[in-house]
């Protein structure tokens, strides 16, 4: 697809079907955050991907009990008003792509921080083009940090008993997700704001 228009298709999808999306698939997704710009091409990333059934199920239930548990507490709460509609969305995707930062990156001045987050961010960005470009549905979900460690636990316990078990540690930072799969809704337009009201271009 042709890259203007990949960027014109791009919308969160908030509702799937249940068809596979393939290891290639994935692999492709992912490949193209492997070559997204990073702060002094630090590379501060390490994806793993979750396919769908038991366990999106159970990292669904984790979103939804973080709002059943905490509803009554502003607090807990703060930030978190969509984090049941989102355990409602992973509960039926065919794929969800952990993104973690890579532990060596974590302890950084604040410069370095924002550029890990911004470097981590495009990653982000190529994967959601890529899945566009596929034909596929995605959504950017950051839900995912009210229950960053149980999720880790998680993804750890499950290559425990694999070659990967070393992949992920509780050191590694859980920033995002994104969730993959074929679309079962229309896409919806959005309300986007004119180039003129964000571009201001300065000639001396």
């Amino acid at each position: 697809m042709e890259l203007d228009l990949v960027i014109q298709n791009r919308t969160s999808c908030r509702t799937y079907m249940s068809d596979e999306i393939s290891d290639e698939q994935i692999k492709q997704i992912v490949n193209a955050a492997r070559l997204a710009p990073s702060s002094k091409n630090a590379q501060q990333w390490k994806f793993v991907c979750v396919k769908t059934g038991t366990n999106s199920r159970d990292i669904a239930l984790m979103l939804k009990d973080y709002y059943t548990t905490n509803k009554d507490n502003p607090e807990k709460m703060q930030g978190a008003s969509t984090v049941y509609a989102t355990g409602k969305i992973l509960e039926d995707c065919p794929a969800i792509i952990f993104v973690f930062e890579d532990s060596k990156y974590i302890d950084r001045t604040e410069l370095e921080d924002i550029s890990a987050i911004l470097s981590i961010g495009a990653a982000v960005e190529h994967m959601a083009l890529k899945a566009t470009d596929l034909g596929l549905g995605n959504l950017w979900v950051c839900d995912t940090s009210f229950v960053r460690d149980k999720i880790a636990d998680y993804i750890i316990d499950a290559l425990k008993d694999t070659d990967k078990k070393d992949f992920i540690s509780f050191d590694n930072r859980l920033m995002c997700a994104l969730a993959v799969g074929k679309a079962a809704e229309p896409k919806y337009p959005k309300h986007k704001k004119e180039l003129n009201e964000i571009l201001t271009i300065i000639n001396k």
